[in-house]
């Protein structure tokens, strides 16, 4: 399996755990979510200076009443995983971008950026991103949300176009550029 084959696959790998805690808040115990925070803080590789959680959870003993509010407040839906970049990173070595969609009503839209590198012989995610809002696209910009932070020094030396998202032109027209500038590899 390629560098890129293990990126796109432990990114899903992370989605998939990543859903399976949103669903776990709306009706699992509080045992059975904390197993999947558990196994989602499985892919983040998080240190003092640079903590990551995961982005789901619910106050702890939350009575059955209000876990059936929020049940029927939540829209669970897995998030996409649209494309992986690779970077050869002075600092990390081989570094990916995964650009992942967002939740409920913004799942055709980019969500936030991961960025995975080779802990220890594994992948783990050490940088998440957000949009940054307050700047116009294009280009679209990111902004640090959690982790360490990443200064990328040069353009991707591989790009693995997933799904093109379709929930906002900014993103697609994104999408369309790293596509076009690298494809699949």
């Amino acid at each position: 399996m390629s560098g890129m084959d293990e990126a796109v696959s432990f990114f899903n790998s992370y989605l998939d755990a990543d859903y399976a805690g949103n669903l776990a808040v709306r009706s699992e115990s509080d045992e059975v979510l904390k197993e999947r925070q558990i196994a989602s803080r499985g892919f983040w590789h998080s240190t003092l200076n640079a903590p990551l959680s995961p982005g789901f959870g619910r106050p702890v003993g939350m009575p059955s009443e209000e876990l059936a509010r929020l049940a029927a407040k939540m829209n669970p839906v897995r998030r996409r995983l649209f494309l992986v970049a690779e970077y050869d990173d002075v600092e990390w070595g081989a570094l990916y971008a995964g650009y992942i969609g967002g939740r409920g009503r913004t799942v055709q839209s980019y969500g936030g950026l991961l960025y995975a590198a080779g802990i220890n012989g594994e992948l783990k995610i050490i940088a998440s991103y957000k949009e940054d809002i307050d700047k116009v696209p294009p280009p679209l910009r990111w902004c640090h949300s959690q982790g360490v932070e990443i200064t990328l020094s040069g353009n991707p030396v591989a790009i693995r176009p997933l799904e093109v998202p379709t929930g906002r032109i900014a993103h697609k027209q994104d999408w369309e550029a790293f596509r076009n500038a690298g494809g699949d590899r």
